[in-house]
C-alpha cells in the first residue's frame, strides 16, 4: 500500500497517521485527499488556470485552488469539509442533490458549454452565470469529482449585446416598412408600438404608449398604446406639459412620465422601486412633436442599445409624423380653396341678388309703417300691416347679414374698445330679454383695444347674443365677459358669451360654422349668423371656441389678437 509514498509520507508518525483517519471519519471522509501524491496533486490544482473544486463521494469539498477563493470570495478553510450547495443559489440546491449522486454512481466527462445555464453564489451573495465541466479520478479507490469552474457573465453579454442587436435591426427594418404603409396615422403608430415591444426587455412587461401635441401645445393627446387598463386609457388621454402628475391623475397614470421634454430633449430613464421607464422625446427641428413611453420590468438596467433604438425610432416616427401633418395641411388648404371659390362666386351672387330684394323691399317697408300708424288699435288691419313691417325688418336683417358675409376684409379698420361694443349689443336686447325673464350678468375686465371694424364688431356680437337668448326660450341666465388672455403665446382681448340653454348636440357642434346650417325653425333663422361672426373674428387674425353641454348651456369664446405699438401682435 506504501510502494508510491514520498520520503515525506512515509516519516509520518503512527500516531499522526492515526489521528488523521480519525479527523476523517468524524467529517464523513472526505476532508483531505488520499496521501499519496498529495503534493503534487495540490501543485497540479493550483496550477489550473480555471478555479478548481474537488468533492468526494457524500459532496463535501475535498480542496479548491487559488482561482476558486478569489472568484466565490471565501478563504480556503472556509469551505473545506463544506458542502458544495453553498457555492450556489438556493433554488438549485434540491436539484443538486440529486445530480451528485447520479454523477458518483455514473461517473462521466462533461466538457465546457455544455448548454446548461448555470449559476454560482459568491460569499457576498451576489450570484453570476458559470460553466462547468467535470471529470472524475479515483485515488487509492476513493472516487472523486473535480469540476471546473468558469465565469461566463462577460460572454453572456456579449451574447445578449449581439441577439439584442439583431433584434433592434430587425425591429427598424419593420418599422420602415410600415412607415411606407399607405395606412391612417394612428394605425401606424399603434404598429410600431407593437414592433417596439417585441424587443425581448420590452416585451417582458409589454406595457408602452406614444403621444403627440395636436391642437394645444402645452398638451400631449394619446394616441396608441399597449398594456394600459381601461381607467388608465380614460385617466392617459391628455397630458399637460410641464404639470407632472399627481393627486386623482397619478393614481392612474402614474407610469406616464414627460419629463424628457423638458430636460434638454434627452431620453430619460426613470425608476420606481424596481421597475423602471423610458421617456423619448419626438423632435422634428426644434418643434417637439410627442414622446415614446416605455416600462421595463423588475430589475431592469439602463442599456445603451435600448437607448440608441428607441431613439432611432423617435427619429422615424418624428419624420412620418411631419409627412402626415404636412399632407394633412396640403389637403386642408385645398378644400379651403374649394371652399373660399365656391363662397366667393356664391357671395357675388347673393350680394346681386339681396341688393335686387333690398331696392322693392323699402318702399313695403314705409308702407306697412304708414298703414300701420293709419288704422285704428284693435283691428285686424292695423295687425297685418304691423306684422308686414315687423316681417320687412327682420328680412332686412338677413339682407344685411348675407351682404356682409359676401363682403371681402373690411379696408376700413378703427381703434375699437371691446367692451363699449359689447354693452351696445346688450342694450338692443335688454328689453326681450326682460320678457322672456332672462338675467343679463356682466363681468368687464380692462381689455386692450382692438383694431377692427365696429359695424361688423357689432354685427358679430349681436349674431352670438341673439343665438344666446334663442336658446334660453324659458328664462335663464346670459353672461358675458370680457377678459385679457394668452393662448400659445400670444395676447388676446377675449369676450365669452354665456347662456344657460339647451347647449348643443355633438353632432352639430361640427356644423354650426357652416353657411345656412341653423338648428332654428325655418322661419326664426338662415344659419348665416356664425358664420359671419366667425368670418369677422378671423379676418382680424382671432379664433373663436365652444364649450357646450346638452342641456346645460353654451360658451362661445371670441378672441381678437390686440397689438403692441409697433403694430405687431404680442408674442411671447
Amino acid at each position: 500500500m506504501r510502494e508510491n509514498c514520498t520520503s515525506t509520507d512515509c516519516l509520518t508518525s503512527g500516531t499522526e497517521e492515526k489521528r488523521r483517519e480519525r479527523k476523517e471519519a468524524e467529517m464523513g471522509g472526505d476532508t483531505a485527499l488520499p496521501s499519496i501524491n498529495k503534493m503534487r496533486h495540490d501543485q497540479l490544482i493550483e496550477a489550473l488556470p480555471d478555479a478548481m473544486v474537488v468533492v468526494g463521494r457524500k459532496g463535501k469539498i475535498v480542496q479548491i485552488n487559488a482561482q476558486m477563493e478569489r472568484l466565490f470570495g471565501y478563504a480556503r478553510e472556509e469551505l473545506i469539509g463544506k458542502n458544495l450547495e453553498t457555492l450556489m443559489p438556493e433554488r438549485f440546491r434540491a436539484r443538486h442533490r440529486g445530480n451528485v449522486s447520479d454523477y458518483l454512481s455514473r461517473p462521466r466527462t462533461r466538457p465546457m458549454g455544455s448548454g446548461l445555464l448555470l449559476f454560482g453564489l459568491k460569499k457576498d451573495g451576489t450570484e453570476f452565470p458559470v460553466d462547468i465541466s467535470l471529470s472524475y479520478v479515483t485515488v487509492e479507490e476513493e472516487l472523486l469529482a473535480m469540476a471546473a469552474v468558469r465565469d461566463i457573465t462577460d460572454r453572456i453579454n456579449a451574447e445578449h449585446r449581439i441577439e439584442l442587436n439583431y433584434q433592434i435591426q430587425k425591429a427598424i427594418s419593420s418599422i420602415l416598412k410600415i412607415s411606407l404603409d399607405s395606412l391612417p396615422l394612428e394605425e401606424q403608430l399603434n404598429r410600431v408600438l407593437e414592433v417596439i415591444l417585441t424587443i425581448p426587455s420590452f416585451a417582458t412587461h409589454s406595457r408602452a404608449s406614444i403621444y403627440l401635441v395636436e391642437n394645444e401645445p402645452e398638451t400631449l393627446v394619446l394616441k396608441a398604446m399597449h398594456g394600459f387598463s381601461v381607467a388608465q386609457v380614460e385617466a392617459c388621454k391628455t397630458i399637460l406639459l410641464g404639470k407632472g402628475l399627481s393627486g386623482e391623475l397619478a393614481s392612474d397614470c402614474s407610469i406616464i412620465v414627460t419629463g424628457c421634454l423638458d430636460n434638454h430633449r434627452e431620453i430619460e430613464y426613470s425608476t420606481s422601486g424596481t421597475s423602471g421607464q423610458y421617456c423619448v422625446p419626438i423632435v422634428f427641428g426644434e418643434k417637439t412633436m410627442g414622446l415614446i413611453h416605455v416600462a421595463v420590468a423588475d430589475g431592469h438596467k439602463r442599456a445603451p442599445e435600448e437607448e440608441d433604438f428607441l431613439s432611432a425610432i423617435a427619429h422615424s416616427l418624428a419624420a412620418l409624423i411631419e409627412r402626415h401633418q404636412a399632407e394633412a395641411s396640403k389637403n386642408q388648404l385645398k378644400e379651403q380653396l374649394a371652399e373660399s371659390e365656391k363662397f366667393a362666386a356664391l357671395g357675388r351672387t347673393t350680394a346681386n341678388v339681396a341688393h335686387a330684394i333690398k331696392n322693392p323691399l323699402m318702399p313695403i317697408g314705409g308702407f306697412a309703417r304708414r298703414l300701420y300708424d293709419k288704422f285704428s288699435e284693435g283691428t285686424r288691419e292695423k295687425k297685418y300691416a304691423g306684422l308686414i313691417f315687423s316681417e320687412v325688418i327682420r328680412v332686412e336683417n338677413i339682407l344685411r347679414n348675407v351682404l356682409l358675409f359676401s363682403r371681402g376684409k373690411t379696408e376700413k379698420m378703427e381703434e375699437c374698445q371691446l367692451t363699449e361694443l359689447v354693452e351696445r349689443a346688450l342694450k338692443m336686447y335688454e328689453e326681450i330679454c326682460r320678457e322672456k325673464s332672462i338675467i343679463i350678468q356682466r363681468a368687464y375686465a380692462e381689455v386692450p383695444a382692438i383694431a377692427g371694424n365696429k359695424e361688423q364688431l357689432l354685427q358679430a356680437l349681436e349674431n352670438i347674443i341673439s343665438n344666446a337668448i334663442d336658446a334660453m326660450p324659458v328664462g335663464g341666465a346670459l353672461t358675458v365677459t370680457t377678459v385679457k388672455e394668452r393662448v400659445g403665446g400670444a395676447s388676446y382681448s377675449t369676450v365669452k358669451i354665456t347662456d344657460t340653454g339647451q347647449g348643443i348636440s355633438e353632432e352639430n357642434v361640427s356644423k354650426i360654422y357652416e353657411p345656412f346650417f341653423t338648428t332654428k325653425l325655418l322661419t326664426k333663422g338662415t344659419g348665416l349668423g356664425l358664420s359671419l361672426t366667425k368670418k369677422v373674428v378671423e379676418d382680424l387674425g382671432g379664433f373663436m371656441h365652444l364649450d357646450s353641454k346638452v342641456g346645460e348651456g353654451s360658451t362661445f369664446s371670441l378672441y381678437f389678437p390686440y397689438k403692441t405699438e409697433s403694430g405687431r401682435p404680442l408674442q411671447s
